[in-house]
């Protein structure tokens, strides 16, 4: 059995974000606060789900620091309606497989200038 990244992997990444807030991260990610203290544990491991969304809010971050320039524009990006994306924020898409696809392909098309 595959097992999922350590607990303090979510931990450590979330960290790394000054603008997005801390709920909103726990929501994204699918874990609860308490799992997050518990994560001291070094042998506390988080469920595939939670890994697989993890690993897409790394990339997808990676790819708009990329595109716009900076990790600051990058996690407002993130927490921003976009027209482009119907109104809603990239960071509700990034619960699922087929919402962060659509992120992914929003944020190119930003990088080539096509917005629609």
């Amino acid at each position: 059995m595959i097992k999922g990244l350590p607990v303090s992997a979510a931990r450590d990444l979330m960290a790394a974000y000054a603008i997005v807030g801390r709920e909103k991260m726990l929501q994204t990610i699918g874990v609860s606060k308490r799992t997050l203290q518990r994560g001291k544990n070094p042998d506390l491991m988080l469920d595939s789900n939670a890994t697989d969304r993890l690993i897409r809010l790394a990339a997808v971050t990676e790819h708009a620091i990329d595109v716009l320039g900076s990790k600051d524009a990058a996690e407002r990006w993130l927490v921003t309606s976009a027209i482009g994306l119907d109104g809603r924020k990239p960071l509700d898409l990034l619960q699922t497989f087929e919402g962060t696809e659509l992120v992914k392909s929003f944020l190119t098309r930003i990088d080539y200038g096509v917005y629609s």
